[in-house]
């Protein structure tokens, strides 16, 4: 497509990876500029491209939360370590540091009601668990969480359960449980990215 290059997204994925990658604190700069040239090429928007030229992509295009999620009790972090699909996800200390570390603890709470991280899901296929990191299909099943704002709890919708802290005998690996009630189901969606593809 010509002009493709040339017009950019100051306003989707590119402004969305800077986010996520660049230290914090650091000035775009004046980017008025790039602005007239997207407009003056009367340039597609990012969500366009997004369902129109690539619509198998993961990119969330709509979404409640970006960001990290902190259990309440433990202070610590969902976690991909950059693990691959089929691996389990994990808690780790909160980076919130910027750069490559920080990726790994970004999560989107989509409107599909998935928890996902790059291309991953959150899945959960027995009600006790692990919950692992799994390539989002988009059917809602064992992908499916409910997150309640008034009590701050993740609920795997397939099994009825609650995402709960680890237990003591493997401290990074999150687990599901009875939803009752107790502090160590809270999670605390923290959103540091304000984004929607537009």
């Amino acid at each position: 497509m010509p002009g493709l290059q040339k017009c950019g997204w100051m306003n989707g994925k590119i402004s969305f990876m800077l986010l996520i990658l660049l230290p914090k604190k650091v000035a775009a700069g004046n980017v008025t500029e790039r602005k007239e040239l997207r407009n003056n090429l009367q340039c597609k928007t990012f969500r366009w491209y997004l369902e129109t030229i690539y619509p198998e992509s993961q990119m969330p295009l709509d979404y409640y939360h970006l960001g990290e999620i902190r259990n309440e009790v433990t202070n610590k972090c969902l976690d991909t370590y950059n693990r691959k699909s089929g691996e389990n996800v994990a808690v780790s200390h909160c980076h919130g540091m910027g750069g490559n570390q920080n990726f790994f603890q970004v999560f989107a709470y989509t409107k599909r009601k998935q928890i996902m991280s790059d291309d991953n899901c959150l899945d959960a296929s027995s009600y006790r668990g692990p919950v692992k990191l799994v390539r989002c299909h988009g059917m809602g099943g064992n992908q499916q969480w409910e997150y309640d704002d008034q009590d701050k709890t993740i609920q795997h919708v397939n099994s009825g359960k609650c995402l709960d802290k680890p237990d003591p005998k493997d401290p990074t690996l999150p687990v599901l449980r009875d939803c009752d009630g107790r502090m160590s189901q809270i999670w605390i969606m923290k959103g540091k990215f304000k984004w929607q593809v537009s």
